[in-house]
């Protein structure tokens, strides 16, 4: 697959201005405990003076906190900040990595157990990425800690023809997710999400220290291209006390 390089949109650029202000105010006010739980936050003309931004980014800065679990933002009464969740929470209307929900929480969330291995891809796995057999592929697979505990065990495979896999292994900080959404030419924009709940097998169990069988959520997901070129498939087996996974649910289409 080659590449295409694009300018980044407009959209995109909102999008990221709106995470630099959601962070900016996550850092500055809450996890500063310049207010702490139950205190109310700023009005959102005063956030929009302190940070020189329209309200329009503020209130999707402040509606990014709450879906975090940040803050509690009632119609009429404004933002408020609310206790820090033991758990990640993470939302499926997101494209983000588990370091980025855990971070938007103010926790850390780590790697061991790291394993990085070139090799061709086998039928099966040529198929889910819709390329021919025997294409190179860059998989790397590790176990996530948060708080000393083992939560998660991750496997991402990159074909060859997205990124020099030399630039993935430099770039590579325990998630690549964020290193393909980094390089704005590869235009990475969705990816389809498959959820099940299994039991998981001998192998995962050991590497996350509990017993065979146990409980897991498994994602299966698919990162695509704005144009729906796949640039990764990644599996996630996540132990589901360490995670608060939701999605928001509307009454009605948004127009």
């Amino acid at each position: 697959m080659t590449s295409q390089h694009a300018q980044p949109t407009t959209r995109r650029t909102r999008s990221k201005l709106t995470d630099e202000i959601r962070d900016a105010i996550a850092q500055e006010l809450i996890l500063s405990e310049e207010f702490k739980p139950g205190d109310g936050l700023p009005t959102e003309a005063e956030l929009c003076q302190r940070y020189g931004v329209s309200r329009v980014t503020v209130r999707s800065a402040l509606r990014s906190l709450q879906e975090a679990g940040y803050i509690a933002i009632r119609q009429g009464k404004g933002s408020t900040v609310l206790p820090r969740p033991h758990a990640i929470a993470q939302g499926l209307d997101r494209l983000s990595s588990l370091e980025s929900y855990a971070a938007d929480q103010g926790v850390q969330v780590s790697t061991t157990d790291l394993v990085v291995i070139e090799r061709p891809l086998d039928r099966r796995e040529a198929s889910r990425l819709e390329r021919p057999p025997g294409t190179s592929a860059l998989v790397i697979q590790r176990v996530k800690l948060y708080d000393n505990n083992r939560v998660a065990w991750l496997t991402d495979c990159v074909p060859q023809g997205v990124i020099p896999f030399d630039t993935l292994k430099a770039d590579f900080a325990g998630s690549v997710l964020d290193v393909l959404l980094a390089h704005d030419e590869l235009d990475v924009e969705y990816s389809d999400c498959q959820i099940n709940a299994v039991g998981l097998s001998p192998e995962i169990a050991h590497n996350l220290a509990v017993r065979e069988g146990m409980p897991a959520i498994h994602l299966d997901e698919l990162t695509r291209t704005r144009t729906g070129d796949i640039v990764n498939w990644a599996l996630a087996w996540l132990l589901p006390e360490h995670f608060n996974i939701s999605v928001r649910r509307r009454s009605h289409f948004v127009r």
